[in-house]
Formats: C-alpha cells, structure tokens, sequence
C-alpha cells in the first residue's frame, strides 16, 4: 500500500490514478481471497478495477433484517461482474437479492454496475445533488467532458496532452452502466438498508456532492472515498466545482473527525478503526502538499501546469494527467482563497504569490 504522507512529489494523489492496462498482462488479486466479513453484518466484496496501482474496489453487502443492500457497485468490466457475483453467491444470493443499492459519488468504480443491480431489481440510491452531476459527467454528448478540455487549455495542458485526456475519459463512460432511476437523499437523511438503519452525510471534496453513510448503533462509517487508509483521494478543481474543493474537503474531515465510529468501512485498503488519527493524517497531509505548491510557484508566474509538472514530475497517463492538473488546481484555488497567490487572466492564465508585484487583469 502506498503511505498518504509521500512527500513533495507523489504521483497524482487519486486511488484511480494509471491508466488502463490488459488484465491478461497484468491479473489483479483474486478478489475472492479479500470478500470477507468486516463489521456486525457487512460483507466486504472486493472487485477488481483495470487501473494500474489499484487493483480492487470494495463493495459493501448488508444483511439488513428484511433484506440484502450493497454500498457501491464497481466498473462494469467482466472481471468486475463475475467478482460481484462470486462475492454474492459466497453470501447464497443473487443479483436478484439484493434490493438496495447505495452509490457514495459518481466515479465509475462505484457506480459503474449500479445499472445491472437496477435491471435486477435493486433500487439505487445516491446523495441527491449528485446524481444531476453524475448526469453531467456521463451525458453522452460528453459536454462536461468538453468543458474541462477547454478548462486544461486555459491552465496550460497541450492541446495533444488535452485531447489524449479527454478520450480516456470518454473510454471511462463505457464502464458506466445505464440508469433508468436513482432516487435521491438529502444530507442527514435516514437510508434504510434492509432494516439497518444508517445517515447520510455530504462529504464533498473528491466530488462535489460525495457522501458518507453512518451506522450509528454499531459505530460503523461506509466512508467511500472520503476517508483511506493508505492514500488519499484526489480532490480536483474542474470548470463545474464548487469554489474551493479542498477547503470543502478539509472541513468535511473536521466535521467527521470526533464521531463515535468504532470502524471505517473505505472503498480502497482495508477496514481500520482510528478514524480521528486518519483524519489529522490527511488534514496534515494537505497542509504539506499546500507548502509545495507555494514552493512550486516560486517567485515568477507560472501556468498551473507548469506547477503540476514541478509537483508531479512523472506522469504515465492521461489519467494522470487529468489528476495532477485538476489537484494542482485545488489547492492553487484554495490558496488564492486564503490570500497568499492570485490568478492573473490570459492565454494560459498564470499563477503567482501574492505580493510578488501586481500586473494587470489580476484576481
């Protein structure tokens, strides 16, 4: 597993960071040998993803009083639907069985098969602002997908860097089921899984509109993407973000950090029980990253992807590259708002620390 504190010049900080690879190359790990009981009935089923440097996604199956749930739901690869019909079938269902199904946000490697499930006859559920994004993201016209091409030219990307990107993207979608309906619920909104009862709590920072689940009988946190053990997920700036994903992240790990969870339930790495100490962890994390990206600024002005290439010197994908540009962004815009860079518009816009000189058309 890789440590969260990597210092100055990780690779993109994104559990899907890497592009494709050929399962026939490169077999992921058995995702029977790592299905196994978790938390008071909850099955951690674990699919395989065709991501290099991470091989497996959890879902979480739920033995609810009255009926089977699944907390995320993998890419839709075959490899990925044989896993969860193994992992199933160790628990004596089907697809069929399983009535609820719960997506934490948008990514492909957790809503990816959300469809199959409905077709099957679950019911999907999300964070209800994130189903329109989730909307946005896979439309077919691929509009946002557009947008953020035009975003990354403004910032910086060469347009062939850009173009590779955006059809990765595109080939992301494919591994996207359709959704006829996702219903949708509100922050702090009860979702009965089965009889188990659990609360939704917006996290936003990787998404959006990115949410938790909360058991709060037995002390157990469906944490998502939001809260990993071993690595910490990407938080992008995209042309469609909210203002300042990091800031919203960083304050939704304050908000997590003193809950009474006894166990975190993460969509990557295994289960672990010290939430408070993985929080102070990321939260110090950032705040090292942060330090970097002023260093990485330095005393000119610079495009942000000429700072992403400083923060992230090796990039292997247009993943990547579509990570380290989107990250760098976070947390120049977070700086930006706390006063110590600004933007200056043109063709790219440029970056520079606040009170290194004023030129024209500055933010």
């Amino acid at each position: 597993m890789i440590s969260a504190l990597r210092g100055l010049h990780p690779r993109p900080l994104d559990e899907r960071a890497g592009g494709f690879h050929s399962t026939e190359r490169d077999p992921p790990r058995s995702p029977r040998t790592l299905s196994d009981l978790v938390a008071p009935g909850v099955q951690r089923i674990a699919i395989p993803l065709p991501i290099r440097g991470l091989p497996i996604v959890n879902a979480y199956l739920i033995e609810g009083a009255h009926a089977w749930s699944l907390v995320d739901a993998g890419m839709h690869t075959a490899e990925a639907e044989q896993a969860l019909r193994a992992g199933l079938a160790d628990a004596g269902i089907g697809l069929e069985d399983v009535r609820r199904v719960f997506v934490t946000h948008l990514h492909p490697d957790h809503m990816g098969m959300a469809g199959t499930l409905e077709r099957a006859g679950a019911q999907v559920l999300m964070h209800a602002p994130e189903i329109a994004a989730a909307r946005r993201v896979w439309s077919k016209g691929h509009e946002q997908i557009d947008a953020t091409y035009d975003w990354f030219v403004r910032h910086g990307m060469p347009r062939d860097i850009d173009e590779g990107m955006r059809q990765a993207w595109i080939a992301m979608g494919e591994r996207v089921d359709d959704l006829e309906h996702v219903d949708g619920v509100a922050d702090g909104e009860s979702v009965d899984l089965g009889g188990r009862a659990t609360r939704l709590r917006w996290t936003p920072g990787h998404t959006d509109y990115h949410a938790v689940l909360i058991d709060e009988r037995d002390g157990v946190l469906f944490s998502g993407d939001h809260v990993l053990p071993r690595i910490t997920s990407n938080i992008g700036l995209y042309p469609s973000s909210r203002d300042d994903p990091l800031g919203d992240f960083l304050g939704a790990l304050s908000r997590l950090r003193d809950l009474p969870v006894k166990r975190v339930l993460p969509a990557h790495g295994d289960p672990f029980d010290d939430l408070a100490g993985r929080v102070d962890e990321l939260i110090a994390h950032h705040a090292a990253r942060l330090d970097a990206t002023m260093a990485a600024v330095g005393t000119s002005e610079r495009d942000a992807y000429a700072i992403a290439r400083v923060l992230f010197p090796v990039l292997r994908s247009p993943h990547e590259e579509r990570f380290a540009l989107a990250e760098t962004l976070a947390h120049l815009r977070h700086l930006e708002r706390k006063g110590r860079v600004r933007e200056i518009d043109g063709s790219p816009a440029r970056w520079s620390v606040r009170g290194a000189g004023h030129a024209p058309g500055v933010r």
